[in-house]
This record gives C-alpha cells, structure tokens and sequence, in this order.
C-alpha cells in the first residue's frame, strides 16, 4: 500500500503536516519550520498580492500592529514589559498562523455579536468562546498549532512569574 501523505520537506524524515505560507514547503513542526539553515526564505518569495490568504495576513498584521500604540507599547505595564523583554513572544509574532488566530481570537473578544437574548453578548461569553477557541488550538486540541502552544505557553509562564 502506497502512502499518500507528504514528507516534511525540511527533515524529509516524517509527513508534513503543515504548508509554509509563503515558500509553499510541506513540514513536520516548529522545529523544522524555525531551522534557518535548511528553510530559507528569498526575499522575493512573498504572497502574491490580491490573493485572499494575502488580505488576510494584511488585515491580521493592521489587527496585530493597531494593538500596539505608536509609541510601541501595550495597554497595561505588566503586559509591555513581557513583551518588550521576550525575544520569543516578538518572533512567534511574525508568524501569520500565530497572527491569523490571535486576531481571531482578538475579533472574538471585541465583537458586538447579538445573542439573542440581552441584544448583545457578554463579556463572560465572549471570554469564554475565546478560551474554548485557543484550548482546539493547544495541545490536545482538535486544530492542535504548535506555534500557538508555544506562544500560550510563554505567555502563561511568564505572567505566572510576574504574580510571584
């Protein structure tokens, strides 16, 4: 029986299940898609303009970049300083998987959606409806997004460190 599933073009070693937007290579995990030596991005390989996955990382980067004031810094201090001091969070930011989910999560929690019954959702449930929409994208999740993991992941570590 033949295989129809695609080896990780990076590692060659088990299938891809992920597609880098904007080279288009088949890969195995963060792992693979961070290896600067063997994935490697020429400058001209960008997504062609006019497609929908393009507006789409656009509208995500205005979401992203509009969170930030001109002045580069989040609403809250604690908030600010972890990421001004995270190297990590700053580069799991450039990523358009970890931009495109987070934007959505971020149109989850500002949405005026009615529901049906008070004429508008709550807050508690659009708290709620983001959790539940990160948790498919965590560990165990049905959507499981390794580079949404390790963002929650860093985040979560580092607000606990600042409670202590």
């Amino acid at each position: 029986m033949v295989s129809s599933a695609v080896k990780c073009g990076i590692c060659r070693g088990v299938d891809g299940k992920y597609k880098c937007p904007k080279c288009g290579v088949r890969y195995c995990s963060l792992k693979c898609y961070k290896d600067a030596a063997k994935h490697v991005h020429k400058e001209s390989e960008q997504p062609r303009a006019g497609t929908e996955a393009n507006v789409e990382v656009v509208n995500n980067d205005k979401i992203i970049n509009s969170s930030l004031a001109m002045n580069k810094t989040l609403k809250t201090k604690a908030f600010d300083d972890i990421y001004q001091n995270s190297a990590e969070l700053q580069e799991l930011l450039k990523y358009n998987t970890v931009k495109f989910h987070l934007a959505k999560v971020y149109r989850i929690l500002s949405s005026t959606v009615n529901d049906g019954s008070s004429g508008k959702m709550n807050s508690d449930l659009q708290k709620e409806l983001a959790v539940n929409y990160l948790n498919t994208l965590r560990y165990g999740g049905i959507h499981y997004n390794e580079a949404i993991e390790e963002f929650c992941q860093i985040l979560l570590d580092k607000l606990n460190a600042v409670k202590k």
